[in-house]
């Protein structure tokens, strides 16, 4: 009877045992697999952060000191840059109406007033084609809209690094933004009523044409708005 009862011990022992390790082993694995979904969830957010900090523009190569006073920015006495567009008025329309333009891109016209979505748009590099009615609010601000379309990554590279340098200077109020619609050149710029098309990036025009037109109270009908 005492053998029969130490061995029940013994097999109860056992039992107990291989219960322990099971949830052991189950604990083992359910922890991996949270530490798993942690894990992902931080390289997910990183991913995120790194996108945004790519999107402002962290990560791009630092901007080319220009000399603005360099003789070659200068604008010669009696020269146009751009070409002087019809005014066709500053109105505001309700958000969400659509405008109609005489030009492409728009040197003036219709826009939508300040509310969701904003504008006029915040200054600065842009990833995607804002709406029409929004950049006009930014032209009427003195601003200057900078398009472009079909550009090597080399192209847009420069063309950005040409405006962070002008934006982290004097001339902050520009926007530079794709513009899909954009066919008959690969930049256009843009301010009240003036506007330049050009078939590449040149930095010489480019300068000249914002230093030329950037708010400017003989167009511009709310130049001294930020």
């Amino acid at each position: 009877m005492a053998i029969g009862t130490r061995r029940d011990r013994r097999d109860k022992q056992k039992r107990q045992r291989q219960r322990h390790q099971g949830q052991q082993r189950h604990r083992s694995s359910g922890g991996f697999g949270n530490q798993l979904l942690i894990g992902g969830a931080i390289m997910g957010a990183i991913v995120l952060v790194v996108l945004g900090l790519r999107a402002a523009g962290v990560f791009e190569p630092p901007a080319k000191p220009l000399d603005l006073n360099s003789s070659e920015f200068q604008v010669p006495a009696g020269a146009t840059i751009g070409t002087l567009q019809p005014d066709q008025g500053n109105a505001h329309i309700p958000v969400g109406q659509k405008a109609t333009y005489n030009s492409v891109p728009p040197t003036s016209g219709e826009h939508w007033s300040s509310s969701a979505p904003a504008a006029p748009a915040p200054w600065g590099v842009k990833d995607a084609m804002l709406p029409n009615e929004v950049t006009t609010h930014n032209l009427e601000h003195g601003g200057i809209v900078i398009a472009y379309n079909n550009l090597t990554q080399a192209e847009t590279d420069q063309l950005k690094s040409i405006v962070r340098a002008l934006t982290g200077g004097t001339y902050r109020k520009i926007i530079l933004e794709p513009y899909p619609p954009l066919g008959d050149a690969k930049v256009a710029l843009t301010s009240w009523r003036w506007l330049l098309k050009l078939q590449s990036v040149d930095q010489i025009q480019v300068v000249q044409f914002v230093r030329s037109h950037y708010a400017d109270p003989n167009y511009a009908p709310e130049a001294n708005i930020q």
